[in-house]
């Protein structure tokens, strides 16, 4: 009988290290603030999914057996969930809103250059070409047009 049980109890003490070993995960990489934007939309995803498949589970578990306390637990995953949804929401927005004003300026100052080579093209020239090119023009116009 003693053995049956010694036995037992180092079953169970293996079985118990062996869940200890497989709840031991390997550290993640540090998170530094190049990798947090990834990290955070990955992460925030995942969490909005899981909660979107809980809420499912829990809404058919409530409706077939309402309680109280299930009802405002499902009010408050409800709430939660929209709040994550929310938050990522304004991730996307503020990245997008980024991106066009990045966008904006960029075509900005590709506007700004773009006169000014236009007025330099027009300083560029001196004194006596100016008055050269002034004069071959009237030149052209003082000829009569021949028919």
């Amino acid at each position: 009988m003693e053995e049956d049980l010694d036995s037992t109890v180092c079953d169970i003490i293996s079985q118990l290290k062996g869940t200890v070993q497989l709840s031991k995960r390997e550290p993640q990489d540090e998170l530094t603030k190049e990798k947090l934007e990834e990290f955070i939309i990955r992460n925030s995803g995942k969490l909005i999914m899981k909660s979107l498949d809980i809420i499912d589970d829990v809404q058919t578990y409530i409706s077939s057996a309402p309680d109280a306390k299930d009802v405002a637990a499902f009010a408050e995953l409800l709430k939660a969930s929209s709040a994550s949804m929310e938050s990522l929401n304004k991730i996307y927005i503020s990245l997008e809103k980024n991106k066009t004003t990045k966008d904006v300026k960029q075509m900005d100052l590709d506007s700004r250059e773009k006169i000014n080579t236009q007025d330099n093209i027009t300083h560029l020239l001196s004194r006596k070409e100016v008055m050269q090119e002034l004069m071959g023009k009237a030149d052209k116009a003082d000829r009569p047009i021949d028919v």
